[in-house]
């Protein structure tokens, strides 16, 4: 392999990590609420460059997933 052709795969990597970690939205165009689960305040948010959903700890910046978020309503519920 040329090294061209390993700079571009790197590169194609490279492009493939910052669309997985793009911008995440608040949810419902824009207009999604936080909410406080136990004391945790979280918001419900969209990710357009992979179509994920998922919770933002507002506190530390985490991203949650739903069973995350369930785990913490069983810790503390």
């Amino acid at each position: 392999m040329r090294e061209l052709d390993i700079a571009v795969a790197d590169m194609v990597d490279v492009l493939q990590w910052r669309k997985e970690q793009g911008p995440w939205i608040p949810a419902c165009g824009g207009k999604e609420k936080p909410m406080t689960v136990n004391g945790v305040r979280i918001l419900y948010c969209w990710q357009p460059t992979t179509g994920k959903h998922a919770y933002v700890n507002l506190d530390t910046d985490v991203i949650m997933s739903q069973d995350d978020v369930d785990a913490l309503m069983r810790r503390y519920g």
